[in-house]
């Protein structure tokens, strides 16, 4: 459990630092990602990195776990 821990807080830091091929890499090829800005789901790496681009373009989200099993707080 603990190696899924830091794998997770690692995606975080990685996440919020916006390097988005390192965070891309840690997911799987066909994900399926939530789309919380326009409803939906975005999929495969591809898809997630355009709707994170255009989101980054928008607004500027820090997430934060707040619990190990918990969804994320953004900020």
């Amino acid at each position: 459990m603990q190696d899924e821990i830091l794998l997770l807080e690692r995606l975080y830091r990685q996440f919020n630092a916006r390097e988005i091929e390192n965070v891309l890499a840690m997911l799987h090829e066909e994900v399926a990602w939530a789309n919380g800005m326009e409803g939906g789901h975005v999929h495969g790496r591809s898809g997630v990195r355009d709707y994170w681009t255009r989101q980054w373009a928008m607004i500027d989200p820090n997430v934060e776990p707040t619990d190990s099993l918990a969804a994320p707080t953004v900020k």
